[in-house]
């Protein structure tokens, strides 16, 4: 009986060994066209960083025009004091616009999202060479060094980013009137900048529907990299609500366009804002 147990064993060992042989002679076998496919779930969910053949930027922008946005987190019992020192650092900056070629393209205030919150954009001509001239200038200027030391005086925290345009976006036109913007932030994966902007430069022209509400669209250089910041312009939060309703509502490619960005994104933010009364732009 122990006997006829074990050959039993033997028998099943042995048809195992022939089974797991045959899938692996059926496995070589495949033909190579069949091995180079990809399954669907990684069809489905990999998304491949695009293979560049050069800095983004080169692509996506004219380098000469470069942005800073400069926020500020401002202590809440400070903030009169912190308008006053703005407005001195928006004349001074005018006062010698032939030497920064600078110009200030907003000043603003968040309402919605991080409170106490003043967000400063300008755009400097001549691109990193002026810059460094700015840079060298505003370090020797002992009227500077005041303003910004009253400035600091004020802050909880504060930082900066240096950005160029999307040559698919309109030139930022300053607005009359008394409108609300919003800083649409978002933050990509590594890779997909050329992406993000061939697929918005086509979305860039049904978003805008009435060619009034994009202000300016930018992507980072220095500062934290790989992000792109939208700023749209309305009349109104309802005008806001209408005008992205609109767009899902009668713009077919919309849902296609979106279903293709959002694989790029790693985060993204929103922000509400008013202009200060020295603000160029309304």
């Amino acid at each position: 009986l122990i006997h006829f147990y074990k050959r039993m064993q033997r028998n099943k060992l042995l048809r195992l060994v022939g089974l797991l042989e045959d899938v692996g002679v059926r496995r070589l076998s495949t033909s190579p066209n069949c091995a180079s496919e990809k399954g669907f779930l990684s069809a489905l969910f990999e998304k491949k960083v695009e293979v560049q053949s050069g800095a983004h930027a080169n692509k996506l922008s004219d380098k000469d025009l470069i942005y800073e946005l400069t926020t500020h987190n401002v202590k809440p019992d400070s903030l009169a004091k912190y308008l006053k020192a703005t407005e001195n650092l928006t004349g001074f900056v005018n006062a010698n616009k032939d030497v920064l070629h600078g110009e200030c393209y907003g000043n603003f205030k968040v309402i919605v999202g991080d409170q106490d919150q003043f967000l400063h954009l300008w755009r400097y001509e001549g691109g990193y060479e002026n810059m460094d001239a700015n840079i060298k200038f505003l370090s020797q200027s002992k009227d500077y060094a005041a303003i910004e030391k009253d400035i600091v005086s004020c802050l909880r925290s504060r930082h900066n980013q240096d950005l160029l345009k999307f040559s698919y976006w309109p030139d930022p036109k300053l607005r009359d009137g008394n409108n609300i913007y919003e800083l649409r932030s978002y933050h990509l994966k590594p890779g997909t900048m050329v992406e993000w902007g061939n697929f918005w430069a086509k979305a860039i022209r049904m978003r805008d529907y009435k060619h009034t509400e994009a202000y300016v669209g930018m992507f980072s250089q220095i500062g934290e990299l790989y992000n792109v910041k939208h700023i749209w312009c309305y009349g109104s939060m309802e005008e806001r609500r209408q005008a992205r309703e609109s767009v899902w509502q009668t713009q077919s490619q919309w849902q296609e366009i979106v279903a293709n960005t959002v694989p790029l994104i790693r985060k993204m933010t929103s922000r509400i804002m008013v202009p200060l009364d020295i603000s160029s732009t309304k």
